[in-house]
């Protein structure tokens, strides 16, 4: 029972990301009801872990990878609402699954600004986040899927 219920959440998870980025796309915007369901999601996760006696804390740990995106947002480099989401996302997938998402992120968001770049030949475009931060969100949950068959 509990591995449907991992999938059932890791599959809402990634459909409230995709309506995530369809609205980044679309209205360059992020929903709060999306970011209310994906911290409550994960606050969810945290307690079936912990009724469970599995290790929860790396969950909230997740968090602090949020703070350098803060700042960037208190520059104006970011908005809020992709500060918002990124919270939702490091408290569902936890310290070691954000910092793979990272991973999954880096390479998109660089080619992304490459190709800004080479079109308008500037860097001033803004380049909606949402969809970056989902790609690197799904390619963790599923990189966690493959491990599990390993």
């Amino acid at each position: 029972m509990n591995e449907l219920l991992g999938i059932l959440m890791d599959a809402f998870f990634i459909a409230l990301l995709a309506w995530c980025s369809y609205t980044d796309i679309r209205t360059r915007t992020v929903s709060n009801m999306s970011v209310i369901l994906l911290l409550c999601l994960g606050l969810v996760h945290i307690v079936l872990l912990i009724i469970t006696d599995s290790a929860w804390w790396p969950y909230p740990a997740g968090l602090a990878l949020c703070i350098p995106f803060f700042i960037a947002w208190l520059k104006n480099v970011m908005g809020a609402g992709d500060v918002k989401l990124l919270m939702g996302i490091s408290l569902y997938l936890g310290l070691l699954n954000t910092l793979i998402a990272f991973a999954f992120m880096v390479p998109v968001m660089i080619a992304l600004i490459v190709r800004s770049w080479v079109q308008k030949k500037s860097l001033k475009q803004r380049i909606p986040f949402v969809p970056v931060l989902t790609f690197g969100a799904i390619g963790a949950t599923a990189l966690g899927y493959l491990y599990a068959l390993v």
